[in-house]
């Protein structure tokens, strides 16, 4: 299994679509290993709704892949905006 991927410490509107790019990248990278993308989310500051839509976004594009989204680590900011939309048993099942 490859390392997490951490991309930055925010997930908000300005970074989505650098951080969509950086996703796209990895999920591709990771289909050619046959691997999933792990996600430590531990150092995010700040997620809004446009960093909940991309992880709901990856997990959809795993999901259709017969893969699971693994979120290794989730900072409180993480914790509290899946909690607003009601999505962390969702997306950090264990947790």
């Amino acid at each position: 299994m490859s390392e997490p991927l951490q991309l930055g410490d925010d997930w908000t509107i300005p970074m989505a679509s650098e951080l969509h790019g950086q996703l796209l990248a990895a999920l591709i990278a990771g289909a050619e290993h046959g691997e999933a993308p792990s996600l430590d989310l531990g150092a995010v500051q700040g997620m809004d709704s446009s960093g909940v839509q991309l992880l709901l976004a990856l997990r959809r594009s795993l999901h259709e892949r017969g893969q699971e989204l693994q979120i290794v680590a989730a900072s409180a900011a993480v914790r509290e905006a899946l909690d607003t939309y009601r999505l962390r048993a969702l997306l950090m099942p264990e947790s």
